[in-house]
């Protein structure tokens, strides 16, 4: 039918069989379940991959992995040389929206190829130092999102996709699904889920556009929930992550009410959709249109099925495994084979390899010629480009070893088998859930180390638990032994981008610039649009007093992503410097209108409301840093003094106090908190102990000598005059000569 809209609904980490259209009794999903009624439910979908970014990269360019290139969250990239249904739709017309609910789906990896307006902006800022999967957002901001774009082109012709990430790990679904499911947080994140659905089906409906467009529901892939050992998911290839729910809603009345049993791919919506809205599918892809299945022309496709498990050899050196499925019959590539009956056992519980090993060795070798028929060009990835050799020694001498090259390295033989090693996969998930549980908690993450430290004894060549132990000891402020962490992983696997990018960040915080910058421009290599490092970088030059470069580094972060915030509040510290108060303020401000929390923009505005001499404001726009940032040691010390120079003197001292509690190695805060006792009148003994601290931290030169003088005002008030002498000499030393 000519005319109509698409609205494509993905379903992260979503179980089939845990959807009441699916038969599931102990879940709420009245929206997905309409949906099935009024429209067509595929019972077997296979998805490709159980890794949230390749299987939506095969949902939207209807290829296998192997095909599009996209094998891991992180790291690949879609090249634009694929053509995705957002692009294939936008060359027809279509007004193309989508909103992502999670990092791994940033438009940095490139599936947002094709939509005019793509809903990502993550906060990288606020990271952690851990994994891509803790970016996200819950499903009633990805609908709050998406409800005004709907709205501003429901007289257009349209394609929407929505990504929903709630029943991702770890589950936390809010009231009242939390305490209904409190037993059960997975169930409670896919009804919550459902309920945010239903706010996109109304709008709908309210609008007349439900009988205008085609709504196709998909999970890209599943989740274990303790099958075959496996707590989540992108270890294995079993049903229980590759079995999906796929559901079609088309207006029109021979495909409504039915249910498909023939098995079917996920690879299969872009040509299906596309042949209801009567568009040609393109040439080269490995989905077939499911119409004839949809209207009951015909009741079996016989279509093979693809599903690949990449990730125990990316992240631990292990084996791969790689699934083939034709009708009810499905083969795993495997150090040890499998080979299951999945009309008789569903879940897989005994592998028949030895009885069929001619069957499951034939489907074996099909699924084999998708790997090694794979494209090899730039269609499947971005050349790396070379490091000069003296570089890559400076590197290598810094830890940064090796380079950007994604390859399965070694004979699969070599490998171990995912199925001997799911307890220590298990041991790290549960590693990773402590820590991440209780995030500010030192005692949590030590926790965590013990695991992580398990997990290598049993196998020191897991290169994640490298990785995740130099996360932990960086957020417990252990950057040395973070770093040689970070180091071990690297070693293990060259091309490990995250491990750079927090190895530079440690570097960083311990000050060392020059290692940070090497690793950033390292990840660069890799990864040349990645505008947070840009501004990462340009911060590095704008401590070192080059604006020139932190200017140009600035600008590259905000054309590469005009929503980076951070490196337009930047901009307006460079334009202050200059002299510029009102561009500067307006810079600022801007970034303030594209981020609301950005950090450092408030406490520039009480600097430019300071040298306005407008102290009210100033203060104003501290305590907003503060109320946004706790923790703005920084902020909470211009405050004090700001108060000083009012004469509130018990403000400025409990100003102060937060500063010093809030930085405990902040040699200023300490210097101006005795000070300010000792301008009280109180706690000597205690603002003697804070300007020895002070001094023996690295206080910027030009204030040591004030903490001497400060020490030596302070000796004598406690009758102690010949160290107060000394304190006077040291101070006189370090004031240079006096005239």
């Amino acid at each position: 039918m000519d005319g109509l809209n698409l609205l494509v609904i993905t379903l992260d980490t979503t179980r089939a069989d845990r959807i009441g259209a699916y038969g599931y009794q102990g879940v709420e999903t009245p929206t997905i379940d309409r949906l099935a009624r009024e429209g067509v439910l595929f019972e077997h979908t296979m998805a490709t991959a159980p890794l949230t970014c390749p299987a939506h990269c095969s949902i939207f360019t209807s290829k296998f992995p192997p095909d599009h290139g996209v094998r891991d969250n992180g790291g690949f990239f879609l090249s634009p040389k694929q053509l995705t249904l957002a692009t294939l739709l936008k060359r027809r017309g279509f007004q193309t929206g989508a909103v992502v609910a999670a990092f791994v789906l940033d438009s940095k990896w490139g599936v947002n190829q094709g939509f005019d307006t793509y809903v990502d902006d993550f906060d990288l800022a606020e990271t952690h130092g851990g994994g891509m999967g803790e970016i996200r957002r819950p499903g009633n901001e990805v609908v709050d999102r998406a409800l005004p774009w709907l709205e501003k082109v429901k007289d257009q012709r349209f394609f929407a996709w929505l990504h929903f990430y709630d029943p991702h790990a770890p589950y936390e679904p809010p009231e009242p699904f939390k305490t209904r499911y409190a037993e059960h947080p997975y169930l409670g994140a896919i009804a919550f889920m459902d309920s945010q659905i239903a706010r996109v089906i109304d709008f709908l409906e309210r609008k007349t556009l439900l009988e205008k467009t085609v709504i196709a529901v998909v999970g890209d892939h599943g989740e274990s929930l303790g099958q075959h050992g496996e707590h989540t998911h992108s270890f294995f290839v079993y049903e229980s992550t590759t079995r999906v729910p796929f559901i079609i809603r088309a207006p029109f009345e021979r495909a409504r009410g039915r249910r498909v049993a023939d098995p079917v791919r996920s690879v299969d919506l872009m040509p299906t959709v596309l042949d209801l809205m009567s568009i040609p599918a393109p040439a080269g892809i490995r989905g077939v249109s499911l119409a004839p299945l949809m209207t009951g022309v015909r009741s079996t496709m016989d279509l093979e099925g693809y599903a690949e498990a990449l990730y125990p050899l990316h992240h631990f050196g292990w084996s791969e495994t790689r699934a083939w499925r034709v009708g009810r019959y499905k083969a795993i590539d495997a150090p040890r084979p499998e080979f299951y009956d999945l009309a008789r056992d569903p879940h897989e519980t005994t592998n028949l390899y030895a009885d069929r090993q001619t069957v499951a060795d034939g489907m074996i070798a099909r699924l084999r010629e998708i790997e090694r028929d794979a494209p090899r060009d730039d269609s499947v990835s971005k050349p790396a480009p070379e490091v000069d050799p003296e570089a890559r020694a400076r590197l290598a001498a810094l830890g940064y070893v090796g380079s950007f090259v994604a390859t399965l390295s070694g004979p699969k033989s070599e490998r171990a088998d995912p199925k001997d090693k799911i307890d220590l996969f298990n041991l790290m998930s549960d590693a990773r859930d402590i820590a991440h549980d209780d995030r500010k908690s030192d005692a949590a993450a030590e926790k965590a180390v013990g695991l992580y430290k398990r997990v290598l004894a049993a196998d020191p060549n897991v290169t994640d638990a490298w990785f995740n132990l130099g996360n932990l000891h960086a957020r417990l402020g252990r950057y040395p032994e973070a770093i040689e962490y970070f180091k071990h992983a690297l070693a293990l696997k060259p091309d490990y981008d995250l491990p750079v990018i927090n190895m530079a960040n440690a570097y960083r915080q311990m000050g060392n610039d020059e290692a940070a910058l090497a690793g950033y421009e390292h990840y660069l290599t890799i990864d040349p649009t990645n505008a947070h490092v840009h501004y990462q970088i340009g911060e590095i030059y704008l401590d070192r007093g080059d604006e020139t470069r932190a200017g140009q580094s600035f600008r590259k972060a905000l054309e590469i992503d005009p929503r980076e915030a951070s490196a337009l509040n930047a901009i307006g510290v460079l334009t202050f410097k200059r002299g510029d108060l009102a561009a500067a303020e307006r810079d600022v401000r801007a970034a303030l209108a594209i981020k609301k929390d950005v950090r450092l923009a408030h406490y520039n505005l009480a600097l430019f409301a300071e040298e306005r001499n407008d102290l009210q404001a100033a203060e104003a726009e501290y305590k907003k840093e503060l109320d946004a940032f706790p923790n703005a040691f920084k902020a909470s010390f211009n405050l004090a003094r700001l108060y000083e120079r009012t004469g509130n003197q018990a403000q400025q001292i409990a100003t102060l106090e937060r500063a010093v509690e809030q930085s405990p190695k902040f040699p200023e805060g300490k210097l101006f908190l005795g000070k300010a006792y000792l301008d009280a009148g109180i706690n000597f003994n205690e603002a003697i102990g804070l300007a020895r601290e002070s001094l023996a931290l690295p206080l910027r030169a030009e204030l040591q000598p004030l903490a001497h003088f400060v020490l030596a005002d302070l000796y004598n008030r406690v009758g102690r005059s010949q160290d107060a002498a000394r304190e006077v000499s040291a101070g006189r030393r370090l004031s240079g000569p006096t005239r």
